[in-house]
């Protein structure tokens, strides 16, 4: 039986999501290998019911919500039992788009509730999970695939690492960012698009291989395809160039 590769694509643009195009070249990658079959689903087409911040689910053993007449039900069966899943995004303002964290409140219950429990001390607090999910596929990977404008991804990329960090540890997930992804998609060329996708590719096939994914891959998967000086040109080109393209909105 094939091992299931869940994509959840956070981006309201769906189908014509910058993001997608490192995602799919990663999630092809591993598809090569012949063990695994994917599942895309996106989000913005998703009918789902803000949450009431009653914690009932917490109270239930399966971590349920009481809502279930909408996707949300549905989709949390998915997220549990996949082998992998990625969350595909772009960065909204140094987080994750509306449409993701109106689904990640919804799914709450698939956390360990709060119990009381005291922070650690120092440096250790927001390296170790303070939840931790409570109904995981044995061997499951969480992977956040996520696009931005920017090339500072140590700087804008801090508060998704944050959350994450102790929502699920450090160890939970895995952060792949890919800079300069905007003026990439729009003025980059073929070429330079080539060369994120075949290296975007490269990854999938290592993780189908091995099982992970190497920091030295990660370093590279995230090594931005311009230099400073050429992508402050085309940063400044797509804003001036904003409306030229339909698929910009």
């Amino acid at each position: 039986m094939k091992k299931k590769i869940l994509i959840m694509v956070a981006s309201p643009k769906k189908e014509r999501s910058g993001t997608l195009i490192p995602t799919k070249a990663f999630v092809d990658g591993m598809l090569e290998s012949g063990d695994y079959e994917a599942e895309y689903i996106f989000i913005d087409r998703l009918h789902i019911t803000p949450c009431r911040g009653c914690l009932s689910c917490w109270g239930r053993p399966d971590g349920s919500c009481f809502m279930k007449d909408d996707d949300v039900p549905a989709v949390r069966e998915k997220l549990i039992n996949s082998d992998i899943v990625i969350w595909s995004f772009p960065l909204y303002l140094f987080g994750v788009p509306g449409q993701m964290k109106v689904l990640m409140d919804r799914i709450v219950g698939m956390v360990h509730p709060y119990m009381g429990q005291k922070l650690k001390d120092g440096e250790s607090a927001m390296n170790s999970h303070l939840h931790g999910l409570q109904f995981q596929k044995e061997g499951q990977k969480i992977i956040l695939l996520s696009s931005c404008a920017w090339m500072d991804l140590d700087v804008v990329y801090e508060p998704i690492r944050k959350q994450f960090d102790i929502i699920l540890g450090h160890e939970g997930y895995t952060l792949i960012a890919c800079p300069q992804m905007r003026a990439l998609d729009h003025r980059g060329g073929p070429r330079r698009l080539k060369m994120l996708r075949d290296k975007y590719k490269l990854g999938g096939e290592e993780l189908a291989k091995t099982g992970s994914i190497s920091q030295k891959t990660i370093d590279l998967l995230q090594k931005p395809l311009f230099s400073n000086e050429a992508y402050e040109t085309l940063v400044v080109e797509f804003v001036t160039h904003m409306f030229d393209r339909d698929d910009n909105f």
